[in-house]
């Protein structure tokens, strides 16, 4: 598009309050500041609601499994995994060095997640999701905390990703309450 002479806005959202600031900024572009500034402050109150209700509840470890093959998950610099600690939680590959990497079985049984969330690529749960369940000595399995969330409601940086945030609550508190019973 630029090729063609046209103006080309990009924005790259790396956190969840740069998601309301890029409303803000197209809401401008767009002409429609209004509108956009009413979404911005909903998408930021959402998120502090989100916060407060989850983000100092007990930690719960998190495995976030984006593919299988090969089997891929994300280190602690990725907005997912911001969103992972806005509920409680803490990604147990935070250390990686890529942003989003291969990773083996041995590693994952290693870490012991309490908590596995897959994602996929489209809108219902990946069958690959249950193939954890052979590995019985694994926390999550044990638990029965293998959850999905839906890619389009999580792994795009637009304001939809906390509609995935509050799915991912949802499952950490399950994983809580499971632990007390």
């Amino acid at each position: 598009m630029q090729d063609l002479g046209l103006t080309v806005y990009q924005t790259e959202p790396h956190d969840l309050d740069d998601i309301a600031d890029a409303i803000e900024r197209l809401g401008v572009l767009a002409g429609t500041e209004a509108i956009a500034n009413a979404a911005a402050e909903e998408f930021r109150t959402t998120k502090a609601d989100l916060t407060e209700r989850y983000s100092e509840r007990p930690k719960v470890g998190t495995f976030y499994q984006i593919w299988n093959k090969p089997l891929m998950t994300i280190n602690g610099e990725h907005l997912i995994s911001e969103v992972i600690e806005l509920c409680g939680g803490y990604n147990v590959f935070a250390d990686l060095g890529p942003l989003a990497a291969s990773i083996d079985t041995e590693a994952v049984l290693q870490t012991q997640p309490e908590v596995i969330i897959a994602s996929g690529m489209g809108e219902e749960r990946p069958e690959w999701l249950e193939d954890w369940r052979r590995w019985q000595h694994l926390d999550a399995v044990k638990a029965d905390n293998l959850f999905f969330i839906p890619p389009s409601i999580i792994q795009r940086h637009s304001p939809r990703i906390l509609q995935g945030a509050a799915m991912m609550c949802e499952h950490l508190e399950t994983a809580r309450e499971r632990r007390e019973s």
